[in-house]
């Protein structure tokens, strides 16, 4: 059976859950959209329950459309139960995007709560510090699921981890990315310190130049909102400084960009 109308329980949820972040904890799920994430989560899903799917929501010509570029068939391989077919009408409605793929996958969150127990000795992560563009946020998820980071922590106040923008950049990276969301900063130095973890303030000048930095014993870098960077009294409590030396005309990088060049120098020697 095919869903047809905006007014059944499970669409009006659906777009309730993309459309609303109070929604989003007062339920504790998200949801994902477009094909390639979709597709990667459901393959998570097969692979070892990584996440935990609570339906996934297709136009089915879509999947045919897709079916030469991705395997669109791990969408089908869900158990039935969880699988539900709608209109195309419908996925036009309640998208997010401008032009939906006609795929959508509703899950439990992902996030945990950061405690030392939950720290890898050694581990390398990134800090993110009241970053707000959702395009960013996206990005370094992917980027930290790409090197193989061991984990990503949220403070200041973050972006919401799921609006439906961060969710598609990170493109079906949320079930192999470890990450935690703390609010307050200096708690979160205080964890790294209890696992004997440095972290790292990535600063404009006046730290150690990265390639100069010593990652191997692992290392916790952080990186600060896109137009006022890290508070002064947060650089207070980290334990170092680092600075990517520029060479060209300017002083400065995208916070996405930044966390990038730090994602990769601190993890291309780990394994």
């Amino acid at each position: 059976m095919v869903i047809s109308g905006r007014d059944n329980p499970k669409i009006k949820r659906l777009a309730k859950l993309l459309s609303s972040r109070k929604a989003r904890n007062e339920e504790g799920c998200f949801v994902i959209e477009g094909m390639r994430g979709c597709v990667d989560v459901a393959a998570s899903y097969l692979k070892d329950g990584s996440i935990e799917i609570i339906g996934a929501f297709y136009v089915p010509e879509s999947l045919d459309a897709f079916s030469d570029v991705l395997d669109t068939q791990s969408i089908l391989a869900l158990p039935e139960k969880l699988r539900f077919e709608i209109t195309r009408e419908i996925a036009e409605k309640i998208s997010d995007a401008e032009t939906s793929q006609g795929i959508f996958i509703a899950a439990k969150r992902l996030d945990r709560e950061l405690t030392a127990d939950q720290l890898k000795a050694r581990g390398r992560y990134i800090v993110l510090d009241g970053l707000q563009d959702p395009g960013n946020l996206g990005t370094v998820l992917r980027t930290s699921d790409a090197v193989g980071v061991d984990g990503i922590v949220l403070t200041g106040h973050c972006v919401d981890l799921y609006n439906p923008k961060v969710v598609r950049s990170a493109v079906g990276s949320f079930p192999r990315v470890n990450i935690y969301v703390e609010d307050d900063f200096e708690t979160v130095t205080k964890l790294f310190a209890e696992k004997d973890i440095r972290t790292a303030a990535a600063v404009i000048s006046g730290g150690t130049d990265i390639l100069d930095y010593d990652f191997s014993e692992g290392c916790a870098v952080v990186i600060g909102n896109e137009g006022r960077g890290l508070p002064e009294e947060h650089i207070a409590l980290c334990t170092d400084k680092v600075s990517i030396s520029m060479k060209g005309s300017i002083n400065s990088l995208n916070a996405a960009a930044a966390a990038t060049i730090f994602l990769w120098e601190m993890t291309r020697g780990k394994h």
